[in-house]
């Protein structure tokens, strides 16, 4: 099975502790992870600069 380290066709705690004797879970310095901005967030932005324009056609 997937993640199988220690060959008994069982996926377990054993398993763990066979990947990080054998030091699998060490294969050197990882990409550096992009900052994406939830969706969510995006949209209460993209609200807000609505609701800001809006509010300036109301005035005139």
């Amino acid at each position: 099975s997937t993640g199988d380290w220690n060959g008994d066709a069982d996926f377990d705690s054993s398993d763990f502790v066979a990947a990080f004797q054998a030091g699998g879970y060490e294969n050197g310095p990882r990409a550096a992870v992009a900052q994406v901005p939830e969706p969510g967030s995006m949209a209460m932005i993209g609200f807000g600069m609505w609701l800001l324009l809006f509010r300036e056609r109301l005035r005139h």
